[in-house]
Formats: C-alpha cells, sequence, structure tokens
C-alpha cells in the first residue's frame, strides 16, 4: 500500500508553539474542576490510521497527507516521502 513519511522538525520553536503543534496532531486531556472532569480532546491523527515512529515522524495513508499538513501553519516545512507498508501495518 502506498504511504507516506512525513518527517518534521520541532527544534526551532518556542515551547508554546510545539505543544500547539504536539496538540493539534496527538490530542491531550484537558482537566476542569480540579481535575473532577476529565475531556479527551482528539487531534488530527486521532481520526486516520497512522504509525509515529519517532519524535518527528509519521507514516499516514497518501490520501491522508494533506491532513497531516497542517504543519505548514505553524511555519514548520515537513519533508515528505513516498513509501509502501503493508496493509496491518496502520492502525
Amino acid at each position: 500500500m502506498k504511504a507516506k513519511l512525513i518527517v518534521y522538525e520541532l527544534s526551532n520553536l518556542n515551547q508554546y508553539h510545539k505543544v500547539l503543534v504536539n496538540r493539534a496532531l496527538f490530542g491531550y486531556i484537558d482537566n476542569s474542576n480540579k481535575g473532577a472532569y476529565r475531556y479527551e480532546r482528539k487531534g488530527i491523527l486521532d481520526k486516520i490510521q497512522h504509525i509515529r515512529l519517532l519524535k518527528g515522524a509519521i507514516i499516514v495513508k497518501t490520501k491522508d497527507q494533506n491532513k497531516v499538513l497542517i504543519l505548514k501553519k505553524y511555519n514548520i516545512k515537513p519533508h515528505v516521502f513516498d513509501i509502501s507498508v503493508k496493509p496491518s501495518m496502520l492502525h
């Protein structure tokens, strides 16, 4: 199956923008009322099949590539590579 390897680097961002990017991609848990309520905020990758290889490296299906390229909104220039993976690898 055709897929895309997306590699990005956050080292040139300050901590605030790194957190924004990671929350947009992976989601986060939000607590309110001193932890009495928990809300799971979904990220982009919660809605699509993907593999997170390392920090800054994600494999997604070719059709889902544009969803992950929201990184450009945060002035991150990802490197995108064409690869092939087994369909069972993506979860």
